[in-house]
């Protein structure tokens, strides 16, 4: 039996990054998604809300998957439009308008080579 396509990596710089600042405490662990597009929809609820935390916990979420699914790549290109939507949205940085997005996502090295 094959693997799908689109079978997750068991390593993503967005991953590593990600379960490293669960793993320090930094953010809890949001809730588990269907599927990306499930994550991008609860990361713009948070940001309407406000809740800048729960907001950048979804948006690393959303690029984890997205990373995993199709690519680094396509996810540093999320990542890009990420924060220009928030800098939108906020009228600020991204350093000020969701710091904790940049602390997470910046909070590991690469995977290793396996």
């Amino acid at each position: 039996m094959t693997a799908p396509a689109f079978a997750a990596k068991t390593c993503s710089p967005y991953r590593v990054n990600y379960e490293s600042a669960i793993s320090q405490g930094l953010i809890t662990r949001p809730s588990l998604v269907n599927n990306a597009g499930q994550s991008w929809n609860l990361f713009q609820v948070a940001m309407r809300r406000n809740d800048r935390i729960e907001a950048a916990s979804r948006a690393a979420q959303y690029l984890v998957i997205l990373s995993e699914y199709a690519g680094d790549r396509q996810a540093n290109q999320a990542r890009h439009n990420i924060e220009q939507e928030m800098v939108g949205y906020y009228q600020q940085p991204v350093e000020v308008a969701m710091p904790m997005f940049e602390v997470i996502l910046e909070n590991s090295p690469d995977c290793l080579k396996q």
